[in-house]
């Protein structure tokens, strides 16, 4: 194994996977992009789950708004199955 002398700007030969080291350590893809940090990662994740909470919310709202609209059809004498 060898020693690595400076990690600023070293270039991992079998990973493609470049090490900068400013105030933190970051580290960048093959191609150029760097990797996200955990915190980004942490953030990313919640704004997911919120979105995904969201999404439930509105399928939700929509299928009770078809239930109502299916009972307000039945209550007319309209199968609503049958359109």
């Amino acid at each position: 194994m060898d020693e690595i002398e400076s990690m600023q700007g070293w270039v991992s030969p079998r990973l493609g996977v470049r090490f900068e080291l400013g105030e933190e350590l970051q580290l960048y893809r093959p191609d150029g992009v760097p990797f996200f940090s955990f915190a980004e990662i942490n953030q990313m994740l919640e704004q997911e789950r919120q979105r995904a909470e969201a999404e439930s919310q509105r399928a939700e709202q929509e299928r009770q708004r078809a239930d109502r609209l299916a009972e307000r059809l039945r209550a007319m004498g309209i199968d609503p199955s049958a359109l």
